[in-house]
């Protein structure tokens, strides 16, 4: 391997280390005595001293707004309204919603249900006096009317029914909708089906008393972050999307390690203790246009509609915390047990609540609330045709805007889906494709790399030459280049081209709920890892635990990156080639809990590549032709 390849090929290895590291939560700065699980009791933070401006409402203090209780004397009724994509459950009992069961995707043995074993309902209603007479008004397959009546002479109506959106309800927005239709009615194959996993709530508050009424401000309940059942090993990953999404201006994600004491880098000084609760404002004071709670598949989005928006936000933990404060999670040994999987009970437990300010009701009118609440995949497209930038959810503009090339890809995969239903042939496809298009800039790379071990005979005299005089050698080598006419970093364009692509098909594969539970091959889901067997170790290693499972795709990776370096020339110094030995045991560490679909990118990615290096080996040698030095005036 020259010079410039292995260069590309380290800018790439230190690329992945970088995503390896912000993927990755910070250890802890120090390491307290392991707390047994049984000695664990709930945490106590002390609070920091602030102004009366800066506090967070404590959620037991009586100006927060609590979620309302009903009257215990009205039994509760509980009414179901389904279609073919989900199946709420709602009750009488502040008119919330208990759970939403997602009848398209399973987990472990029955379907994806959200908000399941949460504290507070969705939109729970919390800061108005006690509501009574909580009744269903209306009830059908397709939607459910609720009425209360609060003190003042206030008559509240909510009704829950699902959209209407044609966009939404496929999933994709006018032109891409139509395009695929077409494509399927030509392949003879079902147009899309139309699966609605967003209901139009609204609240009607009508003042039928003698005087105008002011109700104060207000909170509603997301829920619940919803864990997934994911295997142990991939369950790491799979925490790091779990938690609140929400929109200001930008796209924020508040996930566990937010509750966690915080530390500045390397220097240990402690910021801040672990906190039971804190609110947006701590971080961006601008309002929210939306808020959600979600795991690395699926959420529950909060958007009030019109020009109304959320004052701010309020997330709370319930998890128990060892004995530094922090959140006891998948990689604190004191919540695992002697086998190295993660105690019942103790998954990160966050819920959200969105707050909105005073409402103002005049005698014999009605105000009407809108609300939209989505309870489903997350899908770009479907998310997209919501509004009000609810596809900013997938954060696929994290660290830079990926979403340019994530999004074309994401359709390109679909539509080799519509044609050959399988998602591993798609990502087969996609590797082809994209392979295709950096073909001629690889080619451009190999050329270079032919020319440098063209001139690699001279470098070695010059480098005889001048082995005592560093200085001289670097220039003469640099002269060689400019008169030979030959580009010593040729070999990077092809990376620093593949880099962004690959980061892309990261993000994008890693959050893909089109590819959750989609086998290929041996591959049983390729949103995990490919694992063929797994063995129980008899002891627990960091970051794998008391079992080991053996992953395919990532040691195919890792061989046919080694016989890409032992076909390519090495030429340039011994000690840059030495170093890039290790780089395949580096891919290997990196990709080995990667998901089975990024791996199989890889694996078809390098087997071309491959094809390509034999067709270069086979060209002959260019010759060299020394181009005269212009003579300095």
């Amino acid at each position: 391997m020259d010079r410039t390849s292995r260069f590309g090929a380290f800018i790439c290895g230190i690329a992945l280390i970088a995503v390896w590291i912000y993927t990755t939560p910070p250890p802890k700065p120090k390491t307290a005595p392991p707390v047994h699980p049984a000695s664990i009791s709930p945490a106590t933070v002390p609070a920091k001293p602030t102004s009366p401006a800066a506090q967070v409402p404590s959620l037991t203090e009586p100006h927060n707004p609590q979620p309302t209780t009903p009257n215990p004397v009205i039994p509760e009724v509980t009414s179901v309204i389904e279609n073919e994509a989900i199946k709420v459950t709602l009750t009488s009992n502040g008119a919330t919603i208990k759970q939403i069961e997602l009848k398209e995707y399973r987990d472990g043995a029955g379907h994806v249900i959200l908000n399941d074993n949460s504290r507070s309902n969705v939109l729970a209603l919390g800061g108005w006096a006690e509501a009574t007479n909580f009744q269903v008004k209306q009830s059908s397959r397709d939607g459910v009317v609720f009425a209360a009546e609060l003190p003042g002479g206030v008559k509240w109506e909510r009704s829950y029914a699902f959209s209407k959106d044609r966009d939404t309800e496929t999933g994709m927005s006018g032109y891409l909708r139509v395009l695929f239709n077409k494509v399927a009615r030509h392949l003879g194959k079902p147009e899309t089906v139309p699966l609605v996993y967003n209901l139009d709530v609204k609240d009607s508050l009508t003042n039928t008393g003698t005087a105008d009424v002011t109700l104060p401000a207000y909170s509603l309940s997301v829920g619940r972050a919803q864990p997934l059942l994911v295997n142990r090993h991939y369950q790491a990953i799979s925490d790091q999307y779990l938690g609140s999404g929400w929109y200001t201006q930008r796209f924020h994600i508040t996930t566990v390690g937010d509750f966690n004491p915080s530390y500045v880098p390397l220097l240990g000084i402690k910021l801040h203790d672990g906190k039971d609760s804190f609110t947006s404002t701590s971080l961006d004071d601008a309002p929210l246009r939306w808020l959600g709670v979600e795991n690395q598949f699926f959420t529950v989005l909060l958007t009030p509609e019109g020009d109304r928006t959320i004052q701010h936000a309020m997330f709370q933990c319930f998890n128990r915390r060892d004995a530094e404060g922090y959140v006891l999670s998948t990689r604190d040994p004191s919540a695992r047990d002697e086998e190295g999987y993660l105690l019942p009970g103790l998954e990160p437990d966050i819920e959200a609540a969105a707050y909105f300010p005073a409402i103002s009701i005049p005698v014999d009118k009605t105000v009407d609330l809108h609300y939209g609440l989505y309870a489903g995949p997350k899908e770009f497209n479907r998310l997209d045709a919501l509004g009000a930038d609810q596809g900013a959810l997938m954060n696929y503009d994290g660290i830079l805007p990926f979403s340019l090339l994530i999004v074309p890809m994401l359709t390109i995969l679909k539509f080799w889906h519509l044609i050959f239903h399988d998602y591993g042939v798609s990502i087969i496809l996609l590797t082809l494709m994209i392979k295709a298009i950096t073909w001629p800039l690889q080619s451009i790379a190999n050329r270079s790399g032919k020319r440098m071990q063209a001139l690699a005979p001279k470098l070695k005299e010059i480098q005889a030459k001048y082995k005592d005089q560093p200085e001289k050698l670097q220039t003469e080598t640099f002269a060689m280049y400019r008169d030979y006419g030959v580009n010593p970093f040729g070999g990077c364009l092809p990376a620093l081209v593949q880099m962004p692509v690959f980061f892309s098909l990261y993000f994008m594969l890693m959050n893909a709920v089109e590819l959750r539970g989609q086998s290929f091959l041996w591959v049983h889901d390729l949103t995990q890892p490919d694992a063929l067997i797994t063995f129980q170790l008899p002891f627990i290693l960091p970051l794998i635990g008391g079992h080991f499972s053996l992953n395919l795709l990532p040691i195919l990776v890792t061989g046919l990156t080694v016989v890409m370096m032992k076909m390519t020339p090495q030429i340039g110094d011994p000690q840059q080639a030495k170093i890039a030995q290790w780089m395949p045991l580096v891919f290997l560490f990196i990709f080995y809990n990667f998901a089975a679909a990024l791996s199989l990118y890889y694996v078809i990615n390098n087997a071309v590549s491959i094809i390509q290096i034999y067709r270069n080996l086979k060209k002959p040698m260019p010759e060299l032709v020394r181009k005269p030095r212009k003579k300095a005036a």
